[in-house]
Formats: structure tokens, C-alpha cells, sequence
């Protein structure tokens, strides 16, 4: 029977370089399944490595026989075996020489944990694990220590040429637990990510910025929460402070609702208003939210009840309709229109649209800026979509810093491949 030599078993393997193999051999696991163990060593000259920052150290000691787990070959699992030394390095002491072939504290080869990644990218965490054959809990460390590379070797200058960012708070789990998400707009990708969301959270990522990083930034887009403008003045007060029409729209959008919700009650207690769903007002959600060119014809006849029976809820929405009109003109066109609605809102009286009247007043200029822009957060809501839908795909995963590793590859503009693809 043929032999196959130590070169063509290196490039078979997709091992480094700088590996020395030796003759692998066969062995029956704890399961019961076939393993395939490969005796490998780094060259001489790569021994002696610190495993934190790769220079040389002086030889401290050996520890006992390791195994890595590699790809399969066929249905057999494949280990890798050596010896690795210790070592002292001037700056962190005593540490575990590195090895070419695994991430530092790792008990997968760099080949392994990268299928592992892009498979949790397009399948569940338990198919990922049943796939491999892990345990399903090492899936989301695997993902982080990949995403952690990869930043680290694609993500040079993430931070240079900023020039116009969106930041939004997007929901990672039940019970109101957000992450706050900071989006580049130029390049189309997340560059920040943290667990939590108000002032203190986007403070950290001004403080991860250098003074000439910070100074660049000349947009910033995000809804009209007071902590984004209080932190883009603090930090970047040369840049522009951009609001996001679709949020503007969903204060009008969130004004109706309430009007709707106390018309419903008065026709409840008057005792005209019908069961469930199927009451007119009640069932008149989707109805009053959607644009005017999406409905349907059943959410046409809602409006046209509610024009014929309530001549309140009927006004705040046409003063919901009337704003989101007003948002697609011109900035010289829109500003006198959007004086007239605030001045509408706040003499019709109705609860809501007065306040909101007022909030608008408030923000008129940063508005005028918005639609002068023409920038919007719909490159950042799609990315929270992309988010959420990549959570679902890899359900399972608790700790949120597996998940960041999880979500990076596919939302950060990292080029993940498979193994022997690149």
C-alpha cells in the first residue's frame, strides 16, 4: 500500500508552513468511532514563541502530550498531538509556547474554529454542533476568537475616515435587553457594537476613537434621543446632528395609536364599539400606520368608517399623513409646510400632536438639516434586521459576547471564508 509523504499530508491537512508532521496513526475513540492522530511539531526556530505576542522566550519547561481537533477526514475525527513547551517572555513570564496551527487557549485548530464560524453563520448553534461534533456550548467561543482575529488582521483602520456614522439601539433579547450598534455609512458595515444603550454606552465608543478619528466624523444620524445629541456634542461638536425621517414619522405614527386606543375606549363605554378585533377602530392599526399607496382594499373601508364616525382620530391622521409628505420635500419647500403642521398640531387640540407639535418646533432645525442631507438610518435599520434575523438563525447563544463574534463576520464587512478557500 502506497505511503503518502509528510509533504503532501501537510498540504492535505491545510497545516502551516512551519509544521514538521509525522506518520499518523489510528485509534479507536471513546465512542467507539475511528480517530486518526497526527504527531506534529512546529520548526525549531518557532518552538519558543510567547503564545501573547510571538517573540522569543528562553525555554522554561514541557508539558505533557496535547491534542488539537482538526477537520474530520471522512467520518473519522482527526487529532493533532505534540508536546508544547513553556517558555519566559520579558513581558508576560511564564506562558505556553506558541503553535502555528491553534489560537492561544484553544483546544481546536485555527481550520476547525473557522468552519465552525461560518457554519454558525448560516445554521443553527445545535446543527453546528451536531455537524462537527461539539459540545454546543464551545460554538459561541469559537465564533468570538474568529471575529477577534479576523478584526485584528482586516480590521486595521476600521476607525480611519469616518466620516458619517448612525448609531441605534437594536434588541438581542427578551426582557428589554438592547446593544447599541454603531454603523459606517460610507462602507456599508457595523464597526462597534456593546451591550446596553444611552450616554455611557456611546461614550465608550468616542473614548475607543483618537482625537484625529473623532475629528473626522462630520454626520451623525440616529432617532432624536437626547443622550446622541448630548454625546456627538461632547465628543464631535464640529459634526452634523442628523435625525432619521423614519423616526420622526413613527413619533406621528405612535401619536395615532394613542388617539386610536382612546377613541376605542369612548365607543367601548358608550357602548357602540364591537367585539375584539373585529371592532372598526380597534382593528384600524394597521390601517392608520401603513402609507396611503400600501393599503388594501378591506384597510380602505377602515379609513373611510373612520372618516364618517370619528372626526378626531380622523384628523390626527391626516396630520400623521400630512408630515410624512412634508419629510420628502425640499428643505426650502419644507420648512414653511412644516411651521403650518406644527402650528395645526398644536391648535387641533389633540392629545399627543400638541406635545408633538412642540417636540417638532423644537427640532425644526435639525430636521431642515435631515432633509437637506438626504441621509436617513435605513442603511443602519437593515443592518438591525440582518442583526436580529442572524440571532434567530444561531439560537441558543446567551452570552453577548459570543453573539457580537457571531454577528461581526456576517454585519462587519469581515471576509470569512472556509478553510483552504481563501
Amino acid at each position: 500500500m502506497p505511503t503518502i509523504s509528510s509533504g503532501a499530508l501537510k498540504r492535505m491537512l491545510h497545516l502551516p508552513v512551519n509544521v514538521v508532521v509525522s506518520t499518523p496513526r489510528v485509534e479507536e475513540g471513546p465512542d467507539g468511532g475511528t480517530v486518526v492522530i497526527v504527531p506534529v511539531r512546529p520548526y525549531a526556530n518557532d518552538m519558543d514563541r510567547c503564545a501573547r505576542c510571538g517573540l522569543r522566550g528562553r525555554p522554561y519547561d514541557r508539558l505533557g502530550v496535547r491534542r488539537w481537533r482538526h477537520l474530520d477526514v471522512g467520518c473519522a475525527r482527526l487529532l493533532l498531538e505534540y508536546a508544547p513547551r513553556r517558555v519566559t517572555c520579558r513581558e508576560h513570564g511564564v506562558t505556553v509556547a506558541m503553535v502555528p496551527w491553534a489560537r492561544r487557549r484553544s483546544a481546536y485548530t485555527r481550520d476547525f474554529e473557522q468552519q465552525v464560524a461560518w457554519l454558525s453563520v448560516h445554521a443553527p448553534r445545535s446543527a453546528v454542533s451536531s455537524l462537527m461534533r461539539i459540545d454546543w456550548k464551545s460554538v459561541g467561543p469559537v465564533c468570538r476568537r474568529v471575529a477577534d482575529d479576523l478584526r485584528a488582521e482586516q480590521g486595521a483602520g476600521l476607525f480611519d475616515g469616518l466620516r458619517s456614522i448612525g448609531v441605534d439601539e437594536t434588541s438581542y433579547k427578551k426582557g428589554y435587553r438592547y446593544m447599541t450598534v454603531v454603523v459606517d455609512h460610507d462602507r456599508g458595515r457595523v464597526i462597534w457594537m456593546h451591550e446596553g444603550h444611552g450616554r455611557k454606552v456611546f461614550d465608550l465608543f468616542f473614548q475607543s476613537l483618537t482625537e484625529t478619528q473623532r475629528e473626522s466624523i462630520r454626520v451623525v444620524t440616529g432617532d432624536g434621543a437626547r443622550w446622541i445629541d448630548e454625546c456627538v456634542f461632547q465628543w464631535c461638536p464640529g459634526a452634523e446632528r442628523i435625525l432619521d425621517g423614519f423616526h420622526i414619522v413613527s413619533w406621528a405614527t405612535d401619536a395615532l395609536d394613542r388617539v386610536r386606543t382612546m377613541a376605542w375606549r369612548e365607543a367601548r363605554k358608550a357602548g357602540v364599539a364591537g367585539k375584539g378585533a373585529k371592532d372598526p377602530i380597534k382593528g384600524s392599526r394597521w390601517a392608520l400606520s401603513k402609507n396611503a399607496s400600501d393599503l388594501t382594499e378591506g384597510q380602505k373601508a377602515q379609513l373611510e368608517y373612520i372618516a364618517n364616525s370619528n372626526e378626531t382620530l380622523w384628523e390626527a391622521y391626516k396630520l400623521k399623513e400630512r408630515l410624512r409628505m412634508i419629510l420628502k420635500q425640499t428643505a426650502d419647500d419644507a420648512e414653511p409646510l412644516l411651521r403650518q403642521w406644527i402650528a395645526d398640531a398644536v391648535l387641533s387640540g389633540i392629545d399627543g400632536f400638541v406635545e408633538l407639535g412642540e417636540k417638532i418646533e423644537r427640532r425644526l432645525f435639525d430636521i431642515l438639516r435631515t432633509i437637506r442631507s438626504g441621509l436617513s438610518n435605513a442603511r443602519l435599520e437593515a443592518v438591525n434586521n440582518k442583526i436580529k434575523t442572524t440571532i434567530k438563525i444561531g439560537y441558543g447563544y446567551r452570552n453577548l459576547d459570543n453573539l457580537i463574534g457571531l454577528v461581526m463576520p456576517e454585519c462587519g464587512g469581515l471576509d470569512l471564508k472556509l478553510p483552504g478557500r481563501q
